[in-house]
């Protein structure tokens, strides 16, 4: 078994204020933060502080392309209510993890049986997913057409109604979601 990282034997106040200074320094000075250390009493090396801030700034970055995700997932749940964008981002978000998935087991040192079946699984839930955004994408053109089959025999009613091409135009963009 391999023995723990210098960094992560430091006291979590110090670990914190380390992490806190790789990001705000964009993940670099490395030299800078060992002297800083040193001066704190901790003998920690360049190199175990570069691999220390490369794994927190993959960390980082996932976690930031998490936010975003959750962002455009709460941007579709209060955009007029669409289902389908819904749908889409919340698929999105699933293939992105069941990619992540598979990626570390296939990193990790385990019992190759245990890991092909998990990745069996993995594939079949990656699978559904696909099948998920195909059925979403038939749902989205069929409501596309009922809705132009619905602008259009209304846009008839209303012209042998009376109404003027400008209000017809308005009902029209408002069944077809145009119109905000």
């Amino acid at each position: 078994m391999p023995s723990r990282s210098s960094v992560s034997q430091l006291p979590e106040a110090f670990r914190e204020e380390l992490n806190r200074r790789l990001v705000e320094n964009d993940f670099s000075d490395y030299e800078g933060l060992a002297v800083w250390l040193r001066g704190e009493g901790f003998e920690i090396s360049k190199s175990a502080l570069h691999r220390h801030g490369t794994q927190l700034e993959r960390d980082f970055d996932e976690a930031m392309a998490d936010v975003r995700r959750t962002r455009a997932l709460a941007k579709a749940v209060t955009a007029d209510g669409d289902e389908g964008e819904v749908l889409a981002v919340t698929s999105g978000i699933l293939q992105e993890q069941l990619l992540r998935i598979s990626i570390a087991l296939r990193q990790a040192d385990s019992d190759p049986a245990e890991a092909a079946k998990s990745i069996s699984m993995v594939a079949r839930a990656h699978s559904d997913v696909g099948r998920l955004q195909v059925a979403l994408a038939k749902w989205q053109d069929e409501l596309k057409s009922k809705a132009a089959a619905a602008a259009q025999a209304c846009e008839q009613v209303a012209r042998r109604g009376g109404l003027t091409a400008e209000s017809v135009e308005t009902i029209r963009r408002e069944i077809l979601g145009i119109a905000s």
